[in-house]
């Protein structure tokens, strides 16, 4: 369909952003390039900008320039590797907040003046596709008083809650950037052993979801033997779909959308977006929809599977900082660790390396760093693992936490772990592990 008379440049399109408005971009493999390789030419004429974005793949021209402080504030939900390095002196701003409550957040901060996107090419029925994308693109993208959506030919067409009237849009840019994509991190033996643990703890027609990095790939190659596994998860990767097309996933046996892979974004390979594409298996819908806890816990034997920075040894859960230094964010793990607890044979599991890749750090401590964030609280944590075993911490005292957190940590660590638990209080006697 014709969009000729929406069609605009970038310049024009960066006219129309004017002083104090709030501007809500797209995410990951549909964020915006155009207008975030462009903004900062448009944020030095102004006084005052606030831009909202989850997790940008690049280290865009606005992180870092001076000429911005006071100017832009370039508001995110996950720092990734680029942006944690500007927060401290540059424009960036963390919000800490579950990503099921994104949309709802920005509801309460006021009105949404510009949503900007990335889309599809407008198909013949009058309609756009917003990609691998409806975190909260879709709701944001109602609640903005203008759209403008750069229009480009390599995104994906996905199935759910990703179609657009064309006739919801004002403005339509031309672009096209190539899709942020990320490399399949390689696995260890470290993380081998860890994935067995957890595989045991996964049974056929089990409801799974899977975070990112070399655990997550490991547990994906561990499950190739399950059968019937269903997919409720935030995001959709390469681990996701190479277990789908080993025959492990098939969704037969979901009890809230049977028969298919339900996420809220996908990430991964170009692969996984020519897997998508047009996909009627895969289903995008709201992480509002996608990470509330009520409707994760429908699913029957629903196993949530993230990771950690460190825990303590009562099974406080830090996953997003080091220390006071915020590192990544907390995203869903909270949502899916806590629903998948209601469900009914499931599951919440954080799995982690006992220690720092050099073995020098224990990841199991005695107490966290001063300034770290509890991402999961220890009322409700369930069950942690490391190479070293499993330690099941829902409804167990702090004497029974203790010795099964010491347990799972590195052998090296344990005498001391043992001596300042002695001491706080929370065991005595000759305890051993």
């Amino acid at each position: 369909m014709d969009i000729k008379d929406q069609l605009i440049t970038i310049d024009e399109a960066l006219s129309l952003v004017r002083d104090d408005m709030r501007i809500v971009t797209s995410m990951a493999a549909a964020e915006p390039h155009l207008f975030l390789r462009n903004i900062h030419r448009r944020a030095k004429e102004l006084k005052q900008l606030r831009v909202f974005c989850a997790n940008p793949s690049e280290q865009y021209p606005c992180f870092d320039d001076p000429d911005l402080v006071g100017r832009m504030e370039l508001a995110t939900m996950f720092l990734t590797s680029g942006m944690r390095k500007k927060q401290e002196r540059g424009i960036i701003r963390y919000i800490p907040q579950h990503l099921s409550q994104w949309v709802r957040n920005l509801q309460r901060e006021g009105s949404i003046d510009i949503f900007w996107g990335s889309c599809t090419i407008p198909d013949e029925r009058g309609f756009v596709n917003l990609g691998p994308n409806a975190c909260y693109e879709t709701e944001a993208l109602r609640m903005a008083d203008v759209i403008i959506l750069e229009v480009n030919p390599n995104l994906p067409t996905t199935m759910g809650a990703t179609t657009v009237p064309i006739s919801w849009v004002d403005h339509f840019i031309e672009s096209e950037a190539p899709l942020a994509t990320i490399s399949r991190p390689s696995m260890h033996d470290v993380d081998r052993k860890i994935a067995e643990h957890v595989a045991e703890m996964v049974p056929d027609r089990a409801t799974i979801q899977l975070g990112i990095g070399s655990i997550p790939n490991a547990i994906g190659e561990a499950l190739r033997t399950k059968k019937d596994l269903g997919v409720h998860t935030e995001m959709i990767n390469d681990t996701i779909m190479d277990l789908y097309v080993s025959g492990a996933i098939t969704g037969r046996y979901k009890s809230i959308w049977p028969g298919k892979i339900v996420g809220s974004f996908a990430l991964g390979s170009e692969e996984l977006y020519d897997f998508v594409d047009k996909n009627p298996v895969v289903v995008f819908e709201p992480s509002s929809v996608v990470n509330d806890p009520y409707r994760i816990g429908r699913n029957s034997k629903m196993v949530s599977i993230n990771s950690a920075i460190e825990i303590d040894i009562t099974g406080q859960v830090c996953s997003e900082s080091v220390g006071h230094r915020e590192l990544s964010g907390v995203g869903g793990a909270t949502d899916t660790h806590t629903g998948a607890q209601r469900s009914e044979g499931g599951r919440g599991i954080i799995a982690m390396h006992s220690t720092t890749a050099d073995e020098a750090t224990s990841k199991i401590v005695f107490e966290l760093k001063p300034g770290a964030k509890v991402s999961i609280s220890r009322n409700d944590i369930d069950t942690i693992v490391t190479e070293y075993g499993v330690a099941e911490l829902k409804g167990a005292t702090v004497w029974d936490r203790v010795t099964r957190m010491i347990s799972v940590s590195h052998p090296k660590f344990r005498d001391e772990l043992l001596s300042q638990a002695r001491e706080a209080g929370y065991i005595n006697g000759s305890v051993s592990v």
